[in-house]
């Protein structure tokens, strides 16, 4: 999945609601930039090493406090190794233009976009679901984007953004770069159809947290 949208579209709430919806048994988040808005989304860790063994358990929830004072690419290749090895998990990218380029993917994380849907390691048979959000879909890995099941937007605040995902979506690109907070249209790789609606809070405090 991705979810795409400016500043203040409410793409990391949406997020966080999809994420509860889901419940993972088993969860990794790539906190980027210490998001005060993910809290609670995991239990914190400011150390790799540290993270990385708590992926031992048959069960958790984890959010890794990107390090800026070392080599961010270094760490996220090593996060996504971890996801690989770990399987059987949840994992949500956040910020995903500073890890991903449109042409040029880590290794490890063109591994779990290509073929983490379902494959074979340490004698049996793993899956990695992924969600990965951003501001401007053209800053992101274009491989990830087409592996999509669920491209969800609110708001692009780039014309271009705008009218390269309408024009892939047959809709006006105005309607994208016009969108109200909270409003969105999400496309499902299954259909040709759009949907469109408008976030909600409603709900939001009754949904299940992600079990640790």
């Amino acid at each position: 999945m991705a979810a795409f949208g400016a500043r203040g579209t409410g793409k990391t709430a949406w997020v966080k609601q999809e994420i509860a919806r889901q419940k993972p048994a088993r969860l990794m988040v790539w906190d980027f930039k210490h998001d005060p808005s993910l809290v609670g989304l995991g239990e914190p860790h400011s150390s790799l090493p540290g993270f990385i063994e708590a992926l031992h358990a048959k069960r958790f929830s984890l959010r890794f406090l990107v390090d800026h004072t070392r080599d961010v690419h270094a760490q996220f290749e090593l996060f996504c190794q971890a996801a690989w090895v770990a399987g059987d998990v949840l994992v949500f990218v956040d910020e995903l233009p500073e890890v991903t380029k449109a042409n040029k993917a880590p290794p490890a994380w063109r591994r779990l976009v290509n073929v983490g849907r379902e494959y074979a390691h340490g004698g049996k048979v793993k899956k990695v679901a992924i969600i990965g959000a951003g501001q401007r879909p053209a800053e992101c890995d274009k491989t990830f984007i087409a592996n999509c099941d669920v491209v969800h937007c609110g708001r692009l605040g780039d014309h271009g953004d705008a009218k390269k995902i309408a024009g892939s979506w047959g809709i006006n690109p105005q309607e994208l770069a016009a969108l109200p907070d909270l409003h969105w249209i999400e496309k499902r790789a299954d259909s040709i159809e759009m949907t469109r609606g408008v976030l909600s809070f409603r709900n939001a405090a009754k949904a299940a947290k992600p079990k640790p």
